[in-house]
């Protein structure tokens, strides 16, 4: 794969990131899927550290790929977070979900954090969480890419389902949903870079 074409991929990505937000700000109406025990998480704002730092961890592993990840494996993430965040936007806009967010109160750098996430973050587009379907990607890939290392993207990933819940802004349907959507992405991602770009040397 030449660098443009990673290039184009990597800009493609982030484009298709991007539109969560214009999606986010339009959608009105829809439901809640809350289980029982959804209402006795707590708001935890010291959660809203690795929530927002999650948002640089997607940047770097995107830069990452386009710039070291084997051209077979990259054509494979790539189709599978594309498919999977543009399955996720049609779910938001013709099934949409909305949550009730936690009364903020207190003072503090993290509880002005969350405040801030609030801020810039309506209480739509929560099943499935983007959050958990990103961050489940990478950490099948990586898993993939560097086996030896799959604890770590492993338990990356746990901090960042947990921040999700603990900063208020998903249920537990919706990590589910976000986990459920990343594997069938993952599979399809595999089967289209072998079905569309076999490897030149297939193993035996």
């Amino acid at each position: 794969m030449s660098k443009k074409q990673r290039l184009f991929f990597f800009a493609l990505l982030l484009a298709a990131q991007f539109l969560y937000f214009p999606i986010n700000k339009l959608v009105k109406g829809g439901g809640i899927l809350q289980f029982p025990w959804d209402a006795h998480i707590p708001l935890w704002s010291v959660w809203a550290v690795p929530y927002l730092l999650s948002l640089l961890w997607w940047f770097g592993s995107f830069i990452w790929a386009a710039w070291k990840m084997d051209g077979q494996l990259f054509r494979a993430f790539v189709a599978a977070t594309l498919a999977v965040i543009l399955s996720s936007y049609l779910i938001y806009i013709f099934y949409p979900t909305y949550l009730e967010r936690p009364q903020v109160t207190g003072n503090g750098w993290t509880v002005d954090l969350i405040r801030f996430i609030y801020s810039q973050d309506r209480s739509y587009n929560v099943f499935p969480s983007g959050h958990t379907y990103t961050s489940v990607l990478i950490a099948l890939f990586w898993s993939k890419w560097y086996p030896e290392k799959r604890w770590l993207w492993i338990g990356i990933t746990v901090i960042v389902l947990l921040s999700t819940l603990f900063t208020g802004q998903h249920y537990t349907a919706d990590l589910l949903g976000g986990t459920l959507l990343a594997w069938a992405g993952y599979r399809y991602g595999l089967w289209y870079a072998e079905k569309k770009h076999p490897p030149l040397n297939p193993e035996p």
